[in-house]
């Protein structure tokens, strides 16, 4: 009768180690990684040393002149910079009709953009799907950069663009000092079809302003997963 048991016991033992061998391997994800993002000129390739450094593995720029669809004259000695620094590169317009402008900033450096954003903010138009295409069709991959206050405001209940990444925007004041990247801090709202069970946000811009050896900077934690 003890054999028995013994044998039993056993037997359940390897049968819990076969079922976790079949079993598919729960998704181990990687820690957050510090991204950053400006509109700022920066003339010193020593910066974007400094910015990998400390651990920022993404650059993302405002690659038009403020306030126009104009490609502004930096962005490819920017980008340029980044990329010798060993940064990631990619980029947005404030103004999302202005996509095409801002793509073609980036000269021979299109190829490496991780992404260009199409904004959802207030004050400018909501986005459209030829917009979303016409990125595409320049060979850079779409996102969505929204906030949850504002997406009803100027998209109203749309999940239109759910298909999309999304860079989320829920910002807050910390120190700098002690920060540690965290895609889910602030705890993600849903909204638009995103932050939602199997369609979570790719990144969050979380601090506006910080001040990073001269340079105002925008704060962002990011899937590393989703970058390439």
């Amino acid at each position: 009768m003890k054999k028995r048991k013994i044998l039993t016991v056993v037997l359940a033992s390897l049968l819990a180690v076969a079922g976790a061998l079949d079993a598919p391997a729960a998704h181990s994800a990687e820690p957050s990684v510090k991204v950053l993002d400006t509109t700022a000129t920066i003339t010193d390739p020593g910066w974007f040393v400094s910015a990998y450094n400390a651990g920022f593995r993404l650059y993302v720029m405002h690659s038009t002149a403020w306030g126009t669809c104009t490609p502004w004259d930096r962005t490819q000695t920017q980008l340029k910079m980044a990329l010798d620094a060993g940064l990631r590169i990619a980029v947005y317009t404030r103004n999302p009709e202005c996509w095409e402008g801002g793509i073609e900033a980036t000269g021979p450096y299109r190829e490496q953009l991780e992404f260009f954003a199409l904004d959802v903010e207030l004050g400018e138009p909501p986005i459209t799907r030829n917009m979303v295409d016409g990125v595409r069709d320049m060979g850079v991959r779409p996102i969505v950069y929204g906030i949850h206050t504002h997406w009803p405001l100027i998209m109203g209940d749309s999940s239109e663009f759910s298909d999309l990444p999304l860079w989320d925007g829920d910002f807050h004041d910390f120190d700098y000092a002690h920060w540690t990247p965290d895609l889910l801090s602030p705890a993600p709202v849903s909204y638009g079809g995103w932050n939602v069970p199997g369609n979570m946000r790719v990144g969050v811009q979380q601090k506006l302003g910080q001040d990073i050896g001269g340079i105002q900077v925008d704060l962002n934690s990011f899937n590393p997963d989703f970058l390439r």
